[in-house]
């Protein structure tokens, strides 16, 4: 009989670095949310559609972060020096599933929406990345805490491996996006997007971990790892992934304005591509 995360008791210690990681997260997400709103525009044609999709990732991130924390301060008493969950702690784990099934999709559209794939390919990878980034997080939500409450070892473990088989179909996809699009890609967007994607799949194996962490041990030492890791992880794939995305996809529109001349050139504020685009010095595209 398993006993999942949310029924283990904190002592303050514990508490209190859940918490300020849960709050460091969100402001982290808070501060991306404000720089994207005024950088938007700078990506243009199809390649808006990514840095929208980022956009919108943090947005939606921020906002969960917001019922995270709620729900995690509600969900446990202070009696004496430790801290007891009640009816409420469960919430605090589930929000993060809630959050994953609309997010985690977004993620495999932004990767593909700048990658540079030939447009039946592109929308086949589209739907199957999608609907297996759903699957892989709905399997992980069955196991944690619907059959039998999260505390049947057996299930937990056949839908963890269910969840598991859709996350190799996703890195498959990603590791071929990645090596078809780099050749075609203008070299000045190859650095950001080869990043952006070691980064995702880098990045994502911290959750499979954490899921197996919880299901094989407990304890309040357990269940403050797991929130570190999951934090940390947010951060890297919803503001990381997400400023190399949308640097790849500035760089990309810049290429096609360089490559027709007829198209109308957009304002590029040097001070704000500084931060994330560039170092201020001047980039060149191959036209070739």
């Amino acid at each position: 009989m398993l006993q999942p995360p949310w029924t283990a008791t904190l002592t303050q210690s514990e508490h209190d670095l859940i918490l300020f990681a849960m709050v460091a997260a969100g402001l982290s997400l808070l501060a991306t949310l404000v720089r994207v709103r005024f950088t938007s525009n700078e990506a243009h044609g199809t390649f808006r559609v990514a840095s929208l999709t980022a956009n919108a990732v943090v947005a939606i991130a921020f906002v969960s972060y917001l019922a995270i924390i709620a729900a995690f301060v509600l969900g446990y008493t202070q009696v004496g020096g430790e801290y007891r969950p009640n009816s409420g702690a469960r919430l605090s784990w589930e929000l993060r599933y809630m959050d994953w099934v609309v997010t985690v999709p977004l993620l495999v559209l932004e990767l593909i929406a700048i990658s540079a794939l030939a447009r039946p390919t592109a929308d086949r990878m589209r739907r199957i990345g999608m609907v297996c980034a759903a699957a892989m997080i709905v399997c992980g939500f069955l196991g944690a805490f619907i059959v039998n409450g999260g505390r049947n070892s057996t299930s937990y473990v056949l839908l963890g491996v269910g969840g598991a088989l859709f996350f190799g179909v996703l890195y498959g996809l990603f590791v071929y996006a990645m090596r078809v699009s780099l050749p075609r890609l203008p070299p000045a967007a190859r650095t950001s997007y080869r990043a952006g994607a070691v980064v995702l799949l880098v990045t994502w194996l911290i959750y499979p971990v954490v899921y197996g962490l919880v299901g094989a041990f407990t304890g309040g030492v357990v269940v403050v790892v797991a929130q570190v890791a999951l934090c940390t992880a947010d951060m890297i794939a919803k503001i990381g992934f997400g400023t190399l995305v949308h640097r790849t996809a500035v760089l990309r529109s810049r290429n096609d304005e360089s490559l027709d001349p007829s198209s109308v050139r957009r304002p590029r504020a040097a001070l704000n591509d500084s931060v994330y685009v560039a170092d201020g010095r001047a980039i060149e595209f191959d036209e070739n």
